[in-house]
């Protein structure tokens, strides 16, 4: 692996300084002072010792009274004080994941009797210790509450995130969905195209997780949103284990739909659910083999599920059912008392039964079936050398594919698929993509090597001082076919209940979609160095002083370069504790963050190897399904594909350029000019907590974020043509980065906080926050895509504000609210507890967007421009325009109650028999989430819709008369409108 000159002399440099820090994401910290009569004492013993660490580890108090405790598992942990003449002192403490933990202790003389005194809960201490905005939750806290105890469920109970991405994914502080960090046991799982993790754990062998979403310490990279850390389970001297049987059923999810007979079209009711009973069976077993020296721990998951699907505009109901089976092994071993190894591994095999691209019309468009195996290997060294030195290495691989995911028929009628040019661009006929071509592989490997060093410098406090260098390689295979028979076609299309029909007439676009090249594979490089410097100056002050480097270098399937560029990332944060007792902290800090240079539409936009090749073709043949036909006497899609193909034939196919209007070739009409640069989100947070009592904290952070360098095309006239191998002549773009006209900004007020009255626990996150812009650089089908800057592609064309007009963001959500009461009674019959999870989020924007034709070809205007010298080959004919602004409408606000009741019997020979209970949207909301946005103009409805084409430069349109809404603009469609109904889930086990 060729490593650059500047990486490896700044590596060489750092090397010699001498290795000094933090451990990413696996371990946790403890720092405390030790006072006398208010006084600092040095020299006092202190020693940790927890089920979760092997054997003890011992330091001993600097000369302000000071210690720290680096790279300790998560855990519960007794801490003991001990100084010759004084009464020792013991504390009991929670490490959270990622986090640092604070324990004091005041000293007094002999023969005070020894002090046992029990510190916050795990949230607590963390969360306030650090200048991070940082929200933490124990596997056994989730265990507890109404949801899924999956990463995405827990991930979504924290302040700061929502799922109003692309497809429901994960955003963080505003952050593109495709921008987060998810790492399992310090392994990288995000999926390579759009980012959002994979499901590599079991559930009941996950400990607790960390979300991170402002003030991120330089030890994390290639992120703008935040980032997101599991640790799973290890052995321990004592044996522990459980299973579980969690079941549910698709039936028992109530009906929101009744359908809508008055609808043009109409729309079909909701069919019955799927009666199939889901079981998901869990079992963990971990132990010793050797006391304090060697753990093991296992953990398998068998599912057979069914999900309750249903066709858009149709309603047509399909189960899509998942056989699965995770397979985990963790083995932790001492070398010896100072040395630690331990070796991760988890295995998926996937079956998933009728899968579909969604949105669909009909069953055809649905995969019979396609394979999903995961893999995640972790190998970890953590070594204490001294008392106050720790240095850490690890190796990781995770490796992916999709096996036969898409269409099986090649020849054109069976292999083609149809998209709507209206009511929500839904897709028949066939699946997207090709499920007999190639496999899709999608990996990455990754290590790092760090150290840690405590260190005293009296007067100016204590430094925990952090160096590491990292290395995260992520590559993608893939042969990129958008259908089984390289066409796809965009019609008009009649839908009368289940039936669908294209109507093929001169808005009618005939797409062909070969790869010429096939491809052997991507290869993205991020080369990282990061130094930190947490430093406690006094009582009141501490600082986290950070800076990482990254070094991007990117090759795509052709070989070509896509970026060779690096960046500086500072991460500097002030504390400041009012009392100086650790109970009201005031932070502030300033971060940037670099992201990773994506693959997918961005990383490989030029090259020719594995992308297909785009002509679209206009239909000038006989209108076939005109408007009138009798429902009983439309032609089938196959049908009506036979017809249109046979025309297409007899003009000469793909040959007749005369029909061509639009032509994109990779690796000949896109290219880069020079290497990307990665974008980056600048940061300023503002953050108050405190505790109260014992039992309870609060914490409140502001975060200000503005993103810049995004990706961009650029096509004008200076940017040429070039000849495909087809002997086409076309206009060339360039990828590069925007030069300021694309904004994303957002601004948010994260609120947490806990309290734990007796057998209570009280918690809540609620967010305020304003996410604005014209950053539409994330689509369905892919993570990252080109922004289309006004000024810069086919400015004489496209270059109208209502194309790409700034305002509220899709997923901006202006309030946003988790709150949870839960109790815990204990009787002689056994444990109860009942959880109440109340959630709130308000509407998301959107305005009404219709497709128009910028350049009069298709459709003529008065005043059509000019073509001052183009080809007009990646122009096309079908633009977007904003009739409304971007934010006009808003969705309906979405409360749910959701509740859980368990039990538990009392130990018998040390097991314990439980049983839990789970109802979703217990009142049965159902605030429509999804509306219909179908907007019609001249060039989507053609000459019969009775509407007038306009020139999108100079005119401003009026609805009726240039465009309209759809008769249900705004309005459900159909089940998947809404939010999640009433739904059941019940599980059974025992734990001992």
């Amino acid at each position: 692996m060729r490593k650059p000159a500047r990486f490896t002399v700044l590596l060489a440099l750092l090397t010699a300084v001498a290795g000094i820090v933090l451990a990413q994401g696996t371990t946790a910290e403890l720092t405390g002072t030790v006072t006398s009569e208010g006084a600092p004492l040095p020299g006092v013993t202190v020693t940790v010792a927890s089920p979760a660490l092997q054997g003890t580890r011992t330091t001993v108090t600097g000369s302000t009274g000071g210690y720290t405790f680096l790279a300790l598992p998560p855990g519960d942990y007794v801490v003991t004080f001990e100084l010759a003449g004084l009464a020792p002192v013991k504390q009991e403490v929670r490490l959270s994941l990622a986090q640092t933990a604070r324990a004091d202790a005041q000293m007094g003389v002999t023969g005070v009797a020894e002090a046992v005194t029990v510190t916050g809960e795990s949230a607590m201490a963390s969360v306030l210790e650090s200048t991070q905005v940082a929200t933490n939750f124990t596997g056994a806290e989730i265990g507890k509450l109404p949801v899924a105890r999956t990463i995405r469920d827990t991930v979504l109970l924290a302040p700061g995130v929502s799922a109003t991405g692309v497809n429901n994914q994960i955003t963080i502080s505003g952050a593109p969905s495709y921008d987060n960090l998810f790492l399992i046991d310090g392994v990288v799982v995000n999926e390579n195209l759009r980012g959002q993790p994979h499901n590599l754990f079991i559930e009941d062998a996950i400990q607790e997780t960390t979300i991170l979403a402002g003030a991120v310490s330089a030890e994390y990279g290639r992120f703008t949103g935040g980032v997101v850390s599991t640790l799973t389970k290890s052995g321990g001297n004592e044996f522990h284990g459980s299973f579980r049987d969690s079941f549910s059923n698709p039936d028992w999810t109530e009906k929101v739909w009744e359908g809508c007979a008055s609808c043009i079209p109409p729309i079909a009711a909701e069919a019955d659910h799927v009666d199939h009973h889901d079981q998901v069976y869990e079992a963990t077993l971990g132990g010793r083999i050797l006391k304090d020296h060697l753990w093991f721990f296992g953990g398998a998951r068998l599912a057979e599920r069914a999900v309750q699907r249903f066709t858009s505009q149709t309603n047509i109901a399909y189960s899509n059912d998942f056989d699965e089976k995770r397979y985990e092994g963790k083995l932790t071993a001492n070398i010896t008392s100072r040395h630690t190894l331990y070796v991760s591994y988890l295995d998926i095999t996937n079956d998933e039964i009728n899968n579909a691209f969604t949105p669909i019309y009909d069953e055809a468009s649905i995969v019979p079936v396609r394979g999903l195996p995961n893999t995640l290997l972790a190998i970890n060294y953590n070594g204490l050398l001294g008392r106050n030195l720790v240095i850490e290495g690890q190796y990781t691989e995770k490796d992916f594919a999709f096996e036969g995911s898409g269409g099986r028929f090649t020849d054109r009628i069976g292999g083609t698929w149809i998209q709507d040019t209206g009511n929500n661009f839904g897709r028949y006929n066939a699946p997207v993509f090709c499920g007999v071509c190639t496999d899709e592989e999608r990996n990455n490997d990754s290590w790092f090597a760090k150290a840690r060093y405590f260190l005293d410098t009296g007067s100016l406090g204590g430094h925990t001082l952090v160096l590491g260098v990292e290395d995260f390689n992520e590559t993608r295979l893939a042969n990129n076919y958008q259908s089984a028979s390289q066409y796809q076609i965009t019609a008009f299309t009649y839908i009368n209940g289940t039936q669908v029909n294209p109507r093929f007439d001169s808005t009618t676009r005939i797409t062909y979609r070969p790869i010429d090249f096939l491809s052997t594979g991507t290869d993205f490089e991020t080369q990282s160095i990061f130094l930190n410097d947490n430093w406690a100056l006094n009582r009141h002050f501490s600082f986290n002083l950070g800076l990482r480097y990254d070094k991007n270098d990117g090759k795509d399937a052709s070989g070509n370069t896509v970026s060779d560029d690096d960046a500086f990332s500072p991460r500097l944060a002030l504390a400041y504790d009012i009392l100086g007792n650790g109970r009201g902290r005031a932070t502030a800090s300033f971060n940037r963050y670099v992201a990773k240079i994506a693959d997918g539409n961005v990383g490989g936009s030029a090259q020719a190897a594995g992308n297909p090749a785009l002509y679209t073709f206009r239909y000038d043949g006989p209108v076939i399904n005109p408007a009138g036909t009798p429902v009983n006497q439309l032609l089938s899609p196959q049908a009506a594909l036979t017809q249109l193909f046979a025309w297409f034939d007899s003009v000469g196919g793909t040959s007749n350029t005369a029909l061509l209007t639009a032509v994109a070739v990779p690796g000949f009409s896109t290219r880069f000019d020079e290497p990307i640069t990665s974008p980056f989100v600048d940061e300023f947070t503002l953050g108050y907590g405190t505790q109260v009592g014992r039992n309870a904290f609060a914490k409140v952070d502001l975060i200000y974020r503005d993103w810049d360098a995004f990706y961009a095309a650029r096509l004008d006239l200076s940017t040429g043509r070039a000849t495909t191998p087809n002997g086409s002549v076309g206009d060339v773009s360039f990828t590069e980065n925007d030069d300021g006209s694309i904004k994303r900004e957002y601004r948010g007020v994260q609120f947490q906080g806990q309290w734990r009255p007796g057998n209570f626990l009280v918690g809540g996150t609620y967010t305020y926050s304003t996410l604005k812009g014209n950053d539409q650089g994330e689509g369905a089908g892919t993570a990252t895509i080109r922004n289309l800057p006004l000024e810069m592609y086919y400015p004489e064309y496209l270059n109208y504000s209502q194309r790409i007009p700034e305002g509220y963001l899709s997923q901006d959500v202006r309030h946003r609210a988790r709150l949870w009461v839960g109790y815990d009674l204990s009787t002689r019959l056994g444990g109860f507890n009942v959880s109440v999870l109340q959630t709130y989020d308000t509407g998301t924007p959107y305005g009404a967007v219709g497709i128009i034709d910028a350049s009069g070809r298709s459709t003529p205007f008065v005043g059509s421009p000019v073509n001052p010298g183009y080809t007009l080959s990646q122009l096309g004919d079908q633009h977007d325009y904003y009739f409304t602004d971007r934010d006009a409408f808003r969705t309906d606000d979405v409360w749910s109650t959701d509740l859980a009741l368990s039990y538990n019997t009392p130990p018998i020979l040390g097991v314990e028999l439980f049983v839990r209970g789970v109802v979703t949207n217990l009142f049965n909301q159902s605030a429509v989430i999804v509306p219909n946005q179908t907007v019609t103009t001249r060039r989507t409805g053609g000459a019969g819709s009775g509407l007038v084409a306009f020139n999108p430069m100079t005119d401003t349109p009026v609805e009726g008369t240039h465009w309209r809404k759809g008769s249900q603009f705004g309005q459900p469609t159909g089940p998947g409108s809404y939010q999640i109904p009433l739904t059941y889930g019940f599980g059974v086990g025992f734990r001992f």
